[in-house]
């Protein structure tokens, strides 16, 4: 049970970065009558702090939220989100003590 729980977590965590990824890729005529904002951001970098470690990413174009991928020690994967920011911000998002990121990004809005 905790194994198809693990799967379904990393599915939900692939899909919801690769939903990401897309939306920043979207052509502007994706949208009717208004332009679709551009998002571009600088590479995420690894944080750490008394309580965890973390990401923290920086974005141009629009408002963004940053988000992380989590990993556990036993093997468990999350998926966390950051604060939003407006463009030229930082979005910093943290995990639990014992985790690592795993990887990180940013979608638009």
């Amino acid at each position: 049970m905790r194994f198809r729980y693990r799967v379904a977590a990393v599915s939900v965590s692939l899909a919801l970065a690769g939903g990401g990824a897309l939306a920043v890729a979207a052509p502007a005529s994706a949208s009717e009558g208004a332009a679709a904002p551009s998002l571009s951001c600088d590479a995420w970098q690894y944080e750490r702090g008394t309580h965890g470690h973390g990401a923290s990413i920086t974005c141009y174009g629009s408002t963004f939220t940053g988000y992380a991928v989590c990993h556990q020690p036993d093997g468990y994967l999350y998926l966390r989100f950051g604060n939003r920011s407006r463009s030229g911000g930082t979005s910093i998002v943290w995990c639990d003590l014992n985790a690592e990121v795993t990887d990180a990004g940013a979608i638009p809005g």
